[in-house]
């Protein structure tokens, strides 16, 4: 999953003005956001100061921003409707609308001279007012499988990046995932185990669903803990586990009901430093999931979200077990079911010492780039065209 090289100062319409102004769209979950706060911080890294973010209205985005301490808005926007619930065309319709309206008046407002957006219904408005508007606009895909709305917002586009190859998005130009400086960790484990108030010494299991924890996931764990038997191999080793939304003090109690030494955090600011501390990670396979194992070359198993019709999280998983470096699981919903394929995966791992090593070697030699610099420096060499320019003052 290597990147290929990009030639910014290609890129039509360009990008100079007398205040470079970006916008950055993505939301709906931090797998939408964090992409574009590690592009954030390296256009930051080059000069660009004025940046504003574009999230989506669900109160999980709203908490991230502000602990990010970033300026942001939110979007009206919902998701696509189903073709199964018609009654949410109209709502759809309706949002829609009114969002187009309310990043048409922002783009004006904050004189922004590029849009970057990382999918999904967030991003929607913001390329199509961008492009009525003539301002350049960037499309990152993070997923192996573009969904819908990146197929659609791919044609209006002014360049398109990938951090997977796919014949979906013809033309798209391979990067690695942005990530932020915090996602990669700089500390020995035992450093980050004392840095996240774990045993120093002990071996470490970080469990983490994200943004919204993966109730079915963190379900199956519970189930397997709560079997003192057969989670027996587990006592020699402590728990650091991210629930995101999930309720943690159900989750506290169920570890320290098993026995088991366990810390649990709705939110982990520092995820470099949590897989430094990490002989072995349970994940969910969202993009920056797979990103962020890769890139701190840590053993992985994969937990895909089951929900996706599209199975998009197996894919994104797959390239780096192709690696050697991670094994992905089927989540079956159902705790008891998805224990007889994951169960005895997870006891092998935490058993064979060397098989970890072998896997993080294999990850080491393999992790892909990092591409926040890439589009960074595209917003920054490039500049406003004639056309772009005349666009906007008649618009």
């Amino acid at each position: 999953m290597h990147a290929h090289t990009v030639d910014c100062a290609a890129m039509s319409p360009s990008l100079r003005s007398d205040r470079v102004s970006i916008l950055l769209a993505g939301g709906g979950t931090g797998g939408h956001i964090y992409p574009n706060v590690a592009i954030a911080e390296q256009l930051r890294t080059r000069g660009t100061e004025h940046l504003h973010f574009l999230v989506s209205n669900r109160p999980g985005d709203a908490k991230t921003m502000e602990r990010l301490g970033e300026a942001y808005t939110a979007s009206p926007m919902r998701p696509l409707p189903s073709l199964r619930r018609p009654t949410s065309v109209l709502p759809f319709l309706t949002s829609a609308h009114r969002s187009l309206r309310q990043t048409t008046e922002l783009l004006r407002d904050l004189s922004i001279t590029a849009v970057v957006a990382t999918g999904g219904f967030v991003s929607g408005p913001a390329m199509l007012a961008a492009a009525r508007l003539g301002i350049p606009r960037l499309l990152v895909n993070l997923d192996a499988i573009p969904g819908v709305a990146n197929r659609q917002l791919a044609r209006v586009a002014t360049r398109v990046f990938s951090t997977y190859e796919t014949p979906l998005l013809p033309g798209a130009e391979r990067i690695g995932l942005p990530l932020r400086r915090v996602s990669v960790g700089n500390l020995d484990a035992p450093s980050a185990r004392r840095r996240l108030e774990l045993d120093p010494d002990r071996p470490t299991l970080f469990v983490t669903g994200a943004t919204h924890g993966a109730e079915s996931m963190i379900r199956t764990l519970m189930q397997l803990v709560q079997d003192r038997e057969r989670s027996a191999f587990l006592r020699a080793w402590q728990i650091f586990h991210q629930c995101g939304t999930f309720d943690g003090g159900e989750l506290r109690a169920s570890y320290e009901g098993a026995g088991m030494t366990a810390r649990v955090v709705d939110y982990c600011d520092e995820m470099g430093t949590a897989y430094a501390a990490a002989d072995l990670v349970v994940s969910r396979s969202g993009a920056g999931s797979v990103a962020e194992a890769w890139a701190n070359a840590t053993p992985t198993i994969f937990l895909p979200n089951p929900y996706h019709k599209d199975q998009h999280q197996a894919h994104n998983a797959q390239p780096m077990a192709d690696a050697g470096g991670a094994v992905l699981v089927r989540d079956e919903i159902e705790p008891r079911r998805t224990l007889v394929g994951f169960l005895p995966v997870l006891e092998d791992l935490c058993r064979d010492a060397d098989r970890r090593e072998r896997m993080r070697e294999a990850l080491t030699v393999s992790r892909p780039p990092d591409g926040a610099a890439i589009v960074a420096e595209c917003l920054c060499a490039s500049s406003l065209t004639r056309e772009d320019r005349h666009a906007r003052a008649g618009a």
